[in-house]
């Protein structure tokens, strides 16, 4: 009974593993600590920080688009949902972007949000990456 007991925990164990792996994988951070999830293949989620700017959601979603989606630094990413609660996750400030204009996706909210870039909005995949302003550390003054 106690080998069975002892495999029972090391199978549970490696299936926790692996799950916790495979959630991991669909997040992404930009460099300015904004999380993008994907929403589905046309459509990905920029979840700003507290007290966020505009171009957080830019950072975040040129940052995706490059690395995560191999997009060039001359194509056009376009924002398909304003800022307004998350669907990846419980935010209340997410935009939602694609590659493809708004009228191209499905999926996305579509709303007008309160701040942050306007539905239908575009920037090269370059420039969205180049408004990155890194973190700010709390140590220093």
């Amino acid at each position: 009974m106690k080998r069975f007991a002892g495999n029972l925990v090391a199978s549970v164990s490696v299936m926790v593993l692996i799950g916790c792996q495979t959630g991991g994988s669909a997040a992404f951070s930009a460099r300015n600590g904004v999380r993008v999830n994907p929403v589905n293949a046309d459509v990905f989620e920029v979840i700003a920080r507290p007290n966020g700017r505009k171009s957080d959601f830019w950072c975040g979603a040129g940052s995706y688009a490059s690395q995560q989606l191999g997009a060039p630094d001359n194509a056009l990413v376009y924002t398909v949902g304003g800022a307004g609660r998350g669907v990846t996750m419980n935010s209340p400030d997410a935009a939602q972007f694609s590659l493809k204009p708004p009228e191209q996706v499905s999926g996305a909210t579509g709303r007008a949000g309160n701040w942050g870039p306007s539905v239908g909005q575009a920037n090269s995949v370059g420039r969205a990456r180049n408004s990155c302003a890194p973190l700010k550390n709390s140590d220093t003054s």
